[in-house]
């Protein structure tokens, strides 16, 4: 990597203007987590070229990692304008429609990418995790199942495979898949790659206790990472409180006919008003539920969120 950085340099020096170094540079500096030298990049490239698909997408891409959704957006249908088969910039359109809760957006984009390319592996991963996510078991299971057929070495499919066989109770050949799972979050950990096992669901497989801690905390990692490319100031806590009541805030997607609202569905209306300031904040939409009512009513704050995109 660092002898190609080099080369784009070296090629930059002598025309500062070529727009397939200026991209590919880019691409080295968003490995290397240089985000903003990455864009400037892309948007020299762009500059010099403004047909170029490829620059659009990559900027798209990273305008995406920064939380920047509806500028990627538009990156992403300007690749697709230039470039109408595209299916790169169709299938990371869609991920960045599903951040803003598009479902069916993103299944068009997904199923518009395999159109154009249907050994696409990645699409179809992509398409069966929209179809797991609205409970489409079955669909999903076949879209992984396609995806590991194009690219048999794709640990997320496989992974997200064996969760969706659990969820449908299919135990066949469920020692050879879960010795496999096991080898694959090894040689992860080992290589410290973000874990394709999501850490709740470490829980259903026979992995140890350590490894379901590492788990976790590479995914915690890659949290804090997004939130640092955001770029924001560490909050200061400088202004007195008007009143004395002491502010709590719940932030679930589980305000609804979930386990956890079963149990914690009182608690809200629960405290002692004289002290407290309580404050519920829901991440998923009305599923127009006695539990999710009954928090609503007895909560002295209960905002909505479900509709506010995700920047990370």
């Amino acid at each position: 990597v660092k002898e190609a950085e080099e080369c784009y340099n070296t090629a930059l020096r002598l025309c500062p203007n070529h727009a397939d170094s200026l991209n590919n540079l880019a691409n080295i500096k968003r490995e290397q987590g240089c985000i903003e030298e990455a864009t400037r990049l892309y948007l020299k490239a762009l500059e010099v070229f403004p047909e170029f698909a490829a620059a659009h997408s990559n900027l798209a891409s990273v305008l995406q990692q920064q939380g920047k959704l509806n500028e990627a957006l538009l990156h992403y249908k300007e690749a697709i304008r230039i470039q109408p088969t595209f299916a790169d910039a169709y299938s990371n359109m869609g991920n960045t429609l599903k951040e803003l809760q598009d479902v069916t957006g993103a299944l068009q984009c997904y199923t518009r990418a395999i159109q154009i390319n249907p050994a696409f592996a990645d699409a179809h991963s992509n398409l069966a995790s929209i179809h797991k996510d609205s409970g489409n078991i079955p669909e999903a299971i076949q879209s992984y199942r396609t995806a590991l057929k194009l690219k048999p070495d794709f640990p997320d499919a496989y992974c997200n495979l064996a969760h969706c066989l659990q969820i449908v109770c299919d135990w066949t050949d469920y020692e050879a898949r879960m010795k496999k799972l096991v080898s694959i979050v090894a040689e992860q950990l080992e290589k410290n790659r973000l874990p394709s096992v999501h850490p709740h669901h470490s829980m259903l497989y026979p992995l140890s206790h350590d490894f379901r801690k590492a788990i976790a905390a590479r995914h915690a990692n890659l949290c804090i990472e997004k939130i640092h490319v955001l770029h924001k100031a560490p909050y200061k806590f400088l202004r007195e409180l008007s009143t004395p009541r002491l502010r709590i805030g719940y932030v679930s997607s589980d305000f609804g006919n979930h386990p956890t609202s079963h149990l914690m569905q009182s608690i809200p209306g629960l405290h002692d008003k004289s002290r407290v300031e309580i404050f519920c904040y829901a991440l998923s939409a009305d599923d127009g539920t006695t539990f999710r009512g009954k928090i609503a009513r007895e909560a002295e704050h209960f905002i909505d969120l479900s509709q506010i995109p995700c920047n990370g």
